[in-house]
């Protein structure tokens, strides 16, 4: 019989990887039913939550913001979604109080979140699942900030990395990010696999900002295994950096607002599948998503044009990073 330590080796695991996501619709439980089989297929799902759902606080002012009612949380459920980055740049819009209060329904309702806490030090603290014999583990962090928004010692908000046009190499608040180099060092003991993903990037822009890269580097530099990107309402570009694959923005996953300001491409999305084999990343499959009018995704089949489009785009995008992206029936295969 094949040993403990040879099953452990060859033992495969799937995460899936998706992009933006703010539930609003009557009927939050149906908003996956055209992406049930792959996401269910996964053993583990992630993805980036916009909003607070909640029916407190009050907006924001000089800005778009965006609150949702607690009964959307089913629709997340209904997706299978095991960890959610609870920290963007609308997760406080209306204030401190619906904050918390989505914390604790994510928590009641058994659904883990990163990136966002109570105090600074939770924000911080890594999600770790066991699944398919693989520690996972999932830190997430805010670039694109307003004012107020990151966590202190005793007050809730986002893990935050600062950026401001006038910085200089880094690119970011040198604190910020010797901090969240300190988090990574501190969890990669602790897992197998570790993926960060930051709130990023210029709104509905292909092109890169310097703090994006800096950050995505330093995290690798780390021991970061996978970076994702969220925030610029499009797909970016893919880099591999030091071995490992960096996806600068993933697009939307479930856009139910349907603001002027966005663009076509803004339904434009890609999602990940990332194979690991013994607790390392295998294969990284890139998916094109189409949002349909209803604001649900829907995976592009191989013969549809939009499918070509949208992966035909990011590969010429991560071509520029210096990354190989195979189109092979259907899908994105990065070489890493």
């Amino acid at each position: 019989m094949p040993s403990e330590a040879h099953d452990s080796a060859d033992r495969e695991s799937t995460l899936v990887v998706v992009g933006d996501m703010e539930i609003d619709r009557p009927e939050p439980r149906n908003t996956f039913s055209e992406v049930a089989s792959y996401l269910e297929a996964a053993d583990l799902r992630f993805g980036g939550l916009e909003a607070s759902m909640s029916h407190l606080g009050v907006p924001a002012g000089g800005k778009i913001v965006m609150r949702h009612d607690p009964e959307m949380i089913q629709g997340y459920l209904e997706g299978g979604f095991d960890v959610l980055a609870f920290a963007s740049n609308h997760c406080m819009d209306y204030g401190v109080e619906p904050f918390v209060e989505t914390m604790e329904l994510l928590e009641r309702n058994g659904i883990a979140y990163s990136g966002a806490g109570r105090n600074i030090q939770e924000a911080r603290t890594p999600d770790v699942i066991e699944r398919g014999g693989v520690r996972y583990g999932f830190l997430s962090y805010v670039l694109e900030l307003p004012l107020g928004w990151g966590a202190g010692p005793s007050k809730p908000g986002v893990a935050p990395i600062r950026q401001d046009a006038l910085y200089g190499p880094p690119y970011v608040n040198e604190e910020d990010l010797a901090a969240m180099i300190a988090d990574v060092e501190r969890t990669r003991p602790r897992v197998d696999f570790l993926l960060a993903s930051f709130h990023w990037g210029a709104s509905q822009s292909r092109t890169l900002t310097l703090s994006q890269q800096a950050a995505a580097h330093a995290a690798v530099e780390a021991g970061v295994d996978v970076v994702v990107g969220h925030h610029p309402h499009i797909v970016q570009g893919v880099e591999v950096y030091r071995g490992r694959p960096v996806f600068y923005a993933l697009g939307n996953f479930v856009l139910d607002h349907d603001h002027p300001m966005f663009l076509p491409t803004a339904r434009e999305s890609i999602c990940l599948k990332l194979t690991l084999r013994g607790g390392a990343l295998s294969r990284a499959a890139i998916s094109p998503v189409l949002i349909e009018a209803d604001g649900s995704p829907r995976i592009l089949g191989e013969e549809e044009p939009k499918s070509a489009e949208i992966l035909g785009t990011l590969a010429s995008l991560s071509r520029k990073l210096g990354t190989q992206i195979e189109i092979l029936r259907g899908e994105g295969v990065v070489s890493f």
